[in-house]
């Protein structure tokens, strides 16, 4: 079986949005954070891939924790999204591990552009990019 790589551990989102989804895990870093999940049922289409309201959360997640890992935020302060556009490539399938990576490209005082792809078994599954509120500094 198919297990998450050592380093990511859970999001851990209960009673949240993101604890309903589930089976997110994410790598923290000094400037950027990855995501990663093993496709399961709940988060697939009727065609046994990964929903694509499923897949824009990930990459969402991903976005928004890179920029948070960048400004060096604290925990209980997010960026907003702003704006955000993707483009789907190819499809995940149930069973794969989907794993998300983003990059800071620019960060102002009140704003951060940025950009991310998710990818599964080889293959780019979806690009993107965003720009983010910063939260306000403390």
């Amino acid at each position: 079986m198919t297990a998450v790589p050592e380093g990511f551990v859970p999001l851990g989102q209960e009673g949240t949005f993101l604890g309903h989804v589930g089976g997110l895990t994410w790598r923290r870093q000094a400037d950027r954070t990855d995501v990663c999940v093993l496709l399961e049922p709940h988060h697939l289409n009727p065609n046994g891939t990964a929903h694509g309201g499923f897949l824009l959360t990930v990459l969402d997640i991903t976005l928004g924790a890179t920029v948070e890992s960048y400004l060096g935020v604290d925990a209980d302060r997010h960026p907003v999204t702003l704006q955000l556009s993707a483009s789907m490539l190819a499809a995940a399938k149930g069973g794969e591990l989907l794993f998300g990576e983003a990059t800071v490209d620019r960060s102002t005082r009140t704003v951060t552009f940025v950009t991310a792809r998710l990818h599964s078994a080889g293959d780019t599954v979806l690009t993107a990019s965003a720009v983010f509120r910063n939260p306000p500094t403390a």
